[in-house]
This record gives structure tokens, C-alpha cells and sequence, in this order.
């Protein structure tokens, strides 16, 4: 995904949904022609197997743009959180954390939360690193 955009390639090309769409275009064509008569079982198991993939495809789709909305979520409340937190050298160091890493860090008290920032961009700490390395807890029992 490109970091910079434009009005030439700001719009989403959601592959998967097209994928989706297309697998149940392909099912129903094989439930037409199998229920003309034009072809025989085949046609109907072809049928029965692009419903079954589009389902599967909808499904990865539902829950991946879960996450990336709870995400984008997360990162948001976690501006606001820190903002309230840090100082401004610690906030522009928190700027330079990935979107992986500071989802992360909600689980953080606000007592730890500095110092692990300073490590997670000093050490490169990944997000499962970073939730490794907290002590107290924030339980997110909103996360679905």
C-alpha cells in the first residue's frame, strides 16, 4: 500500500471483494446451466464449491476489516491517551511507533507507558515484544 496519496491513486481496489463477487457470478451461472439442463451434476458442484469459497472469502473480508477498524480505533483513543501522558519529546517519539506497535501499547498502564515507548523505538520491539514486556495491564474487553 502506497504511504502517499493522490487524487490519481487515492481510491480502495478491494481485490478480495471482486474475488467474492466473481465466485458467486460463477455460482450462479452453474446453477443456471444445471438447472436448464444444459449441464449435468458438474455443473451443480461447481456451483456448491463457488458458494462455499465466496462464503470463505467473506468471512476473511468480515474480519479483516474488523481489525483494521479497531485498529484505526485503538490508534486514535492512544493519541488522545498520550496526549494526555507525555511530554512533547516523548510524543514525537511515540509518532515514529507503527500502527502495530502502539495498538500494543493500550494494554499498558499509564505508569509504564512512557518508558516502554522509549524501548519500542529504541529496541525496534515488535508488538508481541511490547505486550511481553508489560507489568500491569490494561485488559481491552471491547476488542472483538
Amino acid at each position: 500500500m502506497p504511504t502517499e496519496q493522490s487524487y490519481a491513486i487515492h481510491r480502495h481496489n478491494p481485490v478480495m471483494t471482486n474475488v467474492g463477487f466473481l465466485s458467486v457470478l460463477v455460482a450462479i451461472v452453474a446453477f443456471v446451466l444445471w438447472w436448464r439442463d444444459i449441464a449435468g451434476p458438474i455443473a451443480f458442484g461447481v456451483g456448491i464449491g463457488a458458494l462455499i469459497f465466496s462464503q470463505m472469502v467473506l468471512l476473511g473480508i468480515s474480519r479483516a476489516y474488523t481489525v483494521r477498524l479497531q485498529d484505526r480505533i485503538i490508534k486514535l483513543e492512544m493519541r488522545v491517551r498520550l496526549a494526555q501522558l507525555l511530554s512533547p519529546a516523548s510524543l514525537a517519539t511515540a509518532a515514529r511507533l507503527s500502527k502495530g506497535q502502539i495498538v500494543a501499547l493500550r494494554f499498558a498502564s499509564d505508569a509504564e507507558l512512557p518508558a516502554l515507548i522509549e524501548r519500542a523505538d529504541r529496541e525496534r520491539l515488535t508488538p508481541d515484544q511490547i505486550k511481553r514486556e508489560i507489568k500491569n495491564w490494561v485488559p481491552d474487553l471491547d476488542r472483538t
